[in-house]
């Protein structure tokens, strides 16, 4: 067995090894075949370069290596002669023609055959063109003079993709139950995300948030909840005009303006469509949890990101670059007790690139309290505009009857010395009984000094006289009556340094109103990695948090927190803390232990602590904490006990459902942003990316978080991949507009794979080198000797054919057992006939 397989082996390198070659053709010496019918050898898909049989394929097309979209129905025609070759015999569909990124010579240059259906690129000179049956892919090579500039980290908008019709449901939900000594029970649920339905171009979205708390001991109870969809709204990607037009209730955030709230429309540039660039600044969220706690940070009633948090630090910088103004943040303890503080967003000095345009424009009626609306409607807007290198010129404005803003502002690069921007408002509010006139004045700083490792991330400046009015204060007092809290001065500072074992960061800031007392945060954190001999190999990591918030007579919160970390092995550590925290004339002590660890797809941590301090009787607490990350959902526990107190329990999970025409799969959230479903052709468990992420029973799975404009890669884990499982096409990249349901299918074969003999009624073999393909048209095997043939991804009672000649000539049936511990398969291949090869080409 092992000597045939031998000979098979070598005829096929020797008959290629000592051909004679042309640029289109192969002559084989099949006299070198050591074979016993050597007249049954079918070599023709071997004699002309890259032949492939004509019909009709599933292919998905590349052009230098870039993939072209989905797979699509390529037609491969006739080859009558040696001296056509590929790119005269497969026909590429005319409508790909934009997809290719030529220059406008090289357009001009293709023509069209066979009645105008196909595209022929002969004419461009060292164009190559092949076609490969294994992975059904189409790979074209041009040379780069006929191609446009590409930016190997950008994708062009030409290859933009939609993606398909679909609905979602994304949600984070998270629960939590108490019960006290004294008897007293609450119960606490909530749960946000978002609905979705993607038509076209078009996103259809709804966010939305509830609650439900209920609380009874004795003969109390009280229960509240509540549900609303905080925006309702459709959206849909410009390309031409690089911009998302929005219709709808949105929240309107701008660089210039204060951040508000709206139903209309509204078109802006995202520079997301540009080539990659620096694109935005993201606040970032930092604080301290003294229990398990659910942490929620929300822009006026929109609620942006709701998580659970263990006990300890915890810093969150996931939120998205575009959002600006003021973040309300609330930390809720698992024993019903909140914490809320307010954070200032930063503006980075406003710089345009040369030559280019941003801008937001947007029409429509304000809006509070969720839907409500209120005043005459808007037009605003706002446009910046890059002069030179160093010039940005900036300003917009915001009209209605009775209320008219109008800014302007100029950007400066400083280069060695960081960059500057500068500008003024004017508002004219027109109330019941007055007018309303004043300015607003905003200086902004920014500078990374590389020499001493330092960076001032942002320093700003702002003073509004008494009589100035943003567009949400002059509607809110419009709409009361009341004149609201307005701002007189704000101070920011954010600055950060490096040094080789020690990082420090600074934040500052300090606000002043005409109607109020002024409110000054401090923050500061610092860490370091220190050495502790013995305990472990790795360094251990100490670091302290600092912050302070003063407000009106004199009231403060002070929170000090010292951490060290010791961590063991891999993943596992050891954390010692100290905080100290004060609010009004009370304070707290805690001491604190902590033991965690985390794998691939999970983490947990246990922690022993005691507290004492004014006004509050001394009490220990033991808690813990676990979180994983599921193929379809993440989720968290946690659990306290503090003895004589109370005693809790809670947990989160993170997930969602998209449905499309392919099939519906439940995954991780996606955040009612850009998700990918991928097909594996109806076979489950299949593992994708980092093997966490498997196919559901129908072969289905969506990827959440798919980059947005930018090239997104997809693939099967084949180092996970069960042994009856096979694939040879196990890598696709797709690139995706906002919002959008991208689809791919990779093709798996699930099935055996042995060793069989092809025999035909007359008792000879199939020719040498004939194909077996399944009713997909895949290639299966390839026919040697005496009809010996691998075949792969086969599966009981499947009926297969076996192609010489450029066309089926005979059908397998496999039986119903397949013992693969066999040596080898007698298989009869029967003779077919034109009706049923009709039925069985794809």
């Amino acid at each position: 067995m092992m000597f045939k397989l031998s000979k098979l082996r070598q005829a096929i390198l020797w008959a290629f090894s000592i051909t004679t070659c042309t640029a289109y053709a192969t002559e084989f010496n099949t006299d070198v075949l050591d074979a016993e019918d050597i007249e049954n050898v079918d070599m023709s898909q071997f004699a002309i370069a890259g032949y492939v049989p004509p019909g009709h394929y599933f292919l998905t097309v590349f052009v230098n290596g870039q993939r072209l979209g989905m797979a699509r129905e390529i037609e491969v025609l006739e080859q009558n002669n040696h001296e056509q070759n590929l790119l005269q015999a497969v026909c590429i569909p005319t409508d790909m023609l934009d997809l290719f990124g030529l220059t406008s010579e090289a357009k001009e240059k293709v023509i069209f055959f066979h009645d105008n259906q196909c595209l022929d690129f002969t004419a461009l000179t060292g164009t190559q063109l092949t076609i490969e049956l294994s992975t059904l892919s189409l790979k074209v090579v041009i040379p780069q003079a006929w191609m446009e500039y590409r930016d190997p980290y950008w994708v062009p908008p030409a290859l933009w993709e939609e993606g398909i019709n679909g609905a979602f449901f994304d949600y984070n939900a998270n629960a939590s139950a108490t019960e006290e000594n004294s008897g007293d029970k609450r119960v606490y649920l909530s749960a946000n995300g978002t609905a979705g339905l993607n038509f076209g171009a078009w996103r259809l979205r709804g966010d939305f948030n509830t609650s439900y708390q209920k609380q009874h001991g004795g003969n109390n109870t009280q229960e509240t909840h509540q549900f609303d969809f905080s925006r309702l709204y459709a959206f849909t990607s410009l390309k031409n005009l690089a911009s998302i037009l929005t219709i709808g209730e949105n929240y309107f955030y701008s660089d210039v303006f204060e951040s508000w709230q709206y139903s209309g429309i509204s078109l802006e540039s995202d520079d997301r469509m540009l080539p990659p660039k620096l694109v935005g600044y993201a606040p970032e969220i930092v604080g301290i949890a003294n229990t398990n706690a659910t942490v929620t940070v929300r822009s006026k009633d929109r609620v942006l990101l709701e998580t659970t948090v263990p006990a300890g630090p915890f810093r969150i910088q996931t939120l998205d670059s575009g959002v600006r103004g003021v973040l309300d943040v609330t930390v809720r303890e698992e024993n019903g007790e909140e914490k809320k503080f307010s954070i200032n967003t930063a503006s980075l000095p406003y710089l345009t690139r040369p030559g280019r345009f941003t801008y937001k424009l947007v029409a429509g009626k304000t809006r509070y309290n969720g839907h409500d609306l209120t005043g005459d409607p808007v037009v605003g807007g706002e446009i910046s505009y890059g002069i030179s290198n160093e010039w940005s010129l900036y300003g917009g404005s915001q009209l209605n009857g009775d209320y008219q803003t109008a800014a302007l502002g100029i950007g400066r690069d400083l280069f060695a010395f960081g960059a500057l921007s500068v500008d003024i408002t004017q508002s004219i509010a027109h109330l019941t009984h007055e007018t309303l006139q004043g300015r607003s004045y905003r200086l902004n700083y920014a500078k990374s000094f590389d020499e001493i490792r330092t960076d001032i991330t942002f320093a700003g400046y702002r003073f509004a006289d008494r009589n100035y009015r943003t567009l949400s204060q002059f509607m809110e007092q419009e709409r009361t009556g009341y004149q609201p809290r307005t701002a007189k001065e704000n101070y920011q500072i954010y600055l950060n340094k490096y040094f080789d074992d020690f990082n420090l960061s600074l934040n500052y800031q300090y606000s002043t109103y005409w109607q109020d007392k002024p409110q000054t945060q401090y923050g500061l954190y610092a860490s370091t990695n220190i050495s502790i001999p013995g305990l472990s190999q790795q360094n251990a990591t100490l670091s302290l948090s600092a912050t302070r918030t003063e407000r009106d007579k004199g009231y403060k919160d002070d929170s000090i927190n010292l951490y060290l970390t010791v961590p063991f092995y891999s993943g596992h550590s050891v954390t010692f803390s100290e905080s100290y925290s004060r609010s009004g004339g009370s304070s707290q002590y805690n001491h604190n232990i902590g033991y965690s660890g985390y794998g691939d797809n999970d983490s947990y941590s246990v922690n022993v602590g005691y507290n004492h301090g004014q006004n509050r009787d001394s009490e220990s607490s033991v808690s813990g904490y676990y979180s994983r990350d599921l193929s379809q959902a993440n989720v968290s526990v946690n659990a306290s006990y503090v003895p004589q107190q109370y005693r809790s329990i809670g947990g989160s999970i993170n997930s969602g459902f998209t449905a499309t025409a392919h099939g519906v799969a439940m995954h991780r959230s996606a955040n009612g942003d850009t998700r990918l479903m991928i097909d594996t052709s109806g076979i489950g468990d299949v593992p994708l990316d980092n093997g966490v992420i498997k196919t559901n029973r129908f072969g289905l799975a969506v990827l959440p978080n798919i980059n947005s404009y930018r090239k997104s890669v997809a693939s099967i884990n084949t180092s996970q991949l069960p042994d009856n499982l096979d694939t040879l096409d196990s890598t696709t990249d797709v690139t995706l507009t906002k919002g959008a349901i991208g689809y791919r299918s990779l093709s798996v074969m699930k099935g055996e794979k042995l060793f069989a003999i092809l025999a035909l009624s007359n008792g000879k073999n199939p020719p040498f080198g004939a194909s077996v393909r399944n009713a997909d048209n895949r290639e299966l095997g390839i026919v040697g000797e005496d009809g010996v043939t691998w075949l792969v991804g086969i599966s009981p009672q499947e009926t297969l054919s076996v192609y010489w000649g450029g066309k089926p000539q005979c059908g397998l049936h496999l039986p119903a057992n397949l013992d693969t511990s066999s040596s080898m398969l007698l298989l009869p291949c029967s003779t077919i006939n034109d009706d049923v090869i009709a039925t069985i080409q794809p």
